[in-house]
């Protein structure tokens, strides 16, 4: 809120109050992959001796992995995988049921399933189709704010007392935007300050005209990727609608981890 002085004067929290990778570390370690797996009793399996029609087989025409069975269906003993055929069953192939959700999204693209293993058993399966579900948004979200609110304290800090520095540095007309949602958030006593009022996309413009990539257009590349993927989730847009799409997922989880660490290493050079 702003006092009658005109100085912003703050009652919540900060949002950074809890270091970025503290929170990162949370996200990795709240959601398990059991989450968007397919139980072990819901599964389409097929014997493993019979597995060769498995490829022409209408019933499981939707399926790119499908489990195969002993002869009495007891012990999965090896997978029929879509365009590969039959495929022994190896330790990469398996994660325990209580794994860790982004675990699993970050290595999709180098295995694209996992067995889920629940004590000694096989409890569940997990693929590439699932990153579609709903705990995935959730997930993914909680990577690319912090990414952003660490984005936001660069610009800050930079910026120092010339706080609307980074605002001469957009075009006209997003500037325009800036200053319609900073009118707004007065009136509902909700501004902080006119950064708290720009997009991902406006932040990063700005810290590119700070200096914050100079060197490095990799970071500027990826940050973008990420901001069309925090539009994407808040808009409930289908992330994985393709495996093409799916196979892209992985690459930005990394990409997120490496933005953050990158940015409260940049943080700290402006502090010493």
């Amino acid at each position: 809120m702003i006092d009658p002085m005109g100085i912003m004067v703050r009652w919540a929290s900060t949002p950074l109050g809890t270091s970025a990778s503290v929170f990162l570390t949370a996200v990795r370690s709240g959601t398990p992959v059991s989450l968007i797996a397919t139980p072990r009793a819901d599964l389409k399996v097929r014997q493993k001796a019979r597995w060769r029609g498995t490829e022409r087989d209408p019933e499981l025409a939707d399926f790119d992995q499908v489990p195969l069975t002993s002869r009495d269906g007891v012990s999965i003993e090896a997978v029929f995988v879509r365009g590969t055929g039959l495929v022994a069953l190896h330790e990469g192939m398996f994660m325990a049921s209580d794994a860790p959700l982004i675990s699993f999204l970050e290595s999709a693209d180098q295995q694209r399933f996992r067995f889920l293993l629940d004590d000694r058993s096989i409890s569940g399966l997990v693929t590439l189709s699932d990153i579609q579900e709903l705990p995935v948004y959730s997930v993914l979200f909680g990577l690319v704010i912090p990414v952003e609110m660490l984005l936001v304290d660069w610009i800050r800090k930079t910026c120092g007392s010339k706080q609307n520095a980074w605002l001469d540095l957009l075009e006209k007309k997003q500037r325009g935007i800036v200053e319609r949602y900073w009118k707004d958030a007065n009136k509902r006593n909700l501004a902080i300050d006119r950064l708290s009022c720009a997009s991902f996309g406006q932040e990063i413009q700005a810290a590119q005209g700070l200096g914050l990539f100079e060197g490095t257009e990799t970071h500027y590349a990826q940050l973008k990727a990420l901001e069309t993927l925090r539009h994407q989730i808040c808009h409930a847009a289908e992330i994985a609608l393709t495996p093409e799409q799916a196979l892209t997922i992985p690459n930005q989880v990394r990409n997120a981890h490496a933005m953050a660490s990158w940015l409260q290493a940049e943080i700290q050079d402006l502090s010493a």
